[in-house]
């Protein structure tokens, strides 16, 4: 049967009394003080009206711990300093056990550690069996907050996937959590601090790692032996800004869209841009919830839909391309790829802009600025491709 934590507390102030008991009359005799122990004696019997053996006296803890508060200064101060405190909180601790008091958890472990504490300090070998009761009841305290925490999770996820149920069952996520964060705007998130747990940049650059990685994988195997530069136009197709804009639009994913006031008056939920970020958000959530498999399955369908519909070049488009011809010629010129930096970012957290210089070998080719890297990159390598009167 498990020990209560009344149970270890009144075995531990046991322990105690057993190796306090040697410990005080040692340190009481070799103060010269031989008559303490007639005195407490007497002290009892009045207070009590009753008489008590002289082992009783010796064992009782009320007793020793008093004897020890009160010749702290003469005897005990030298040796025990500075836990006179730990004296004093534990002759609480017998007093509150003696009248069964109930100990939650986190009071028993305090309270363990203190009569702990005490016994190794004066070097009794009781301390280990007192340890293993604190380490027993620590266990129960996380416990505890394990299960509390867990409680306010699932109250909290229960909550999110009643507001998502409709995306639930298109993307069907373990931890609604993840989605919410995929779709939260950093507009949103500035807005209301206290309501998010973060916006959703991070997973979009993990949704775009993934969504590359997928999408090579797929038309290298529906390809197979076609050249790396078709190869590269098929999935920069299926990538791009207006292939994933059609995607999110297919099952209305900017209705669930996270934003803040600005981004909804000018018209957010329908931004092609924003809808081909936050579709890469969920990818990258997805992948973290529930593994790449789960979001090959989910994304395939989609990729091979993507071949059969037609999408127009805009200026996004171009500069997608601007990239892989920038890159191309750097390699036949100059077997390097380009590199490209951030020069310069300005403009408050929730709306900065950069500027990105392309190099090659250390030379300045373009400069690009917009408010994601990304498309400064591309229009960079725009840049770039027009001094070289290459476009």
């Amino acid at each position: 049967m498990q020990l209560s934590n009344h149970d270890r507390i009144g075995q531990s102030l046991t322990l105690l009394s057993q190796a306090l008991s040697p410990y005080v009359e040692q340190k009481m005799r070799e103060f010269d003080d031989n008559k303490w122990f007639d005195k407490e004696k007497k002290r009892i019997s009045n207070k009590n009206n009753s008489n008590h053996s002289n082992e009783e006296i010796i064992q009782d803890l009320s007793v020793l711990l008093n004897v020890i508060n009160q010749r702290w200064d003469k005897v005990f101060k030298q040796y025990l300093s500075p836990e006179r405190g730990l004296v004093n909180e534990l002759i609480k601790v017998r007093n509150k056990w003696a009248h069964n008091n109930r100990f939650l958890a986190e009071d028993a472990f305090r309270d363990l550690d203190s009569i702990h504490r005490l016994l190794v300090k004066i070097g009794a070998e009781q301390e280990k069996v007192v340890y293993d009761h604190k380490q027993i009841v620590l266990q129960r305290v996380f416990q505890k907050q394990s299960n509390f925490s867990q409680a306010q999770m699932s109250q909290a996820d229960e909550q999110i996937r009643e507001q998502l149920k409709e995306l639930l069952d298109i993307i069907p996520f373990q931890d609604a959590r993840l989605l919410l964060r995929a779709l939260t705007h950093r507009s949103y998130m500035f807005e209301n601090p206290t309501k998010t747990q973060g916006d959703n940049e991070q997973l979009e650059f993990l949704g775009d790692s993934v969504l590359q990685f997928l999408a090579g994988d797929y038309v290298y195997e529906k390809y197979f032996g076609e050249q790396e530069g078709q190869l590269t136009q098929k999935r920069e197709k299926i990538v791009s800004n207006e292939a994933l804009a059609i995607l999110a639009q297919d099952f209305n994913l900017g209705k669930w869209i996270k934003l803040g006031r600005g981004e909804e008056l000018t018209g957010g939920r329908t931004n092609p841009t924003l809808l081909s970020n936050t579709l890469e958000a969920v990818i990258g959530a997805y992948y973290k919830d529930s593994g790449i498999d789960a979001v090959w399955e989910w994304l395939k369908p989609m990729l091979e839909q993507l071949e059969t519909i037609k999408i127009e070049p805009n200026c996004s488009q171009v500069l997608n391309d601007a990239k892989n011809t920038f890159q191309h010629w750097a390699k036949t010129n100059h077997q390097q790829d380009p590199e490209y930096i951030v020069i310069q970012e300005s403009g408050s957290d929730h709306d900065k802009v950069f500027g990105v210089e392309v190099r090659v070998k250390g030379r300045v080719y373009g400069y690009g600025k917009a408010t994601k890297k990304k498309e400064a990159e591309k229009q960079a390598a725009n840049v770039a491709l027009q001094k070289l009167g290459l476009i």
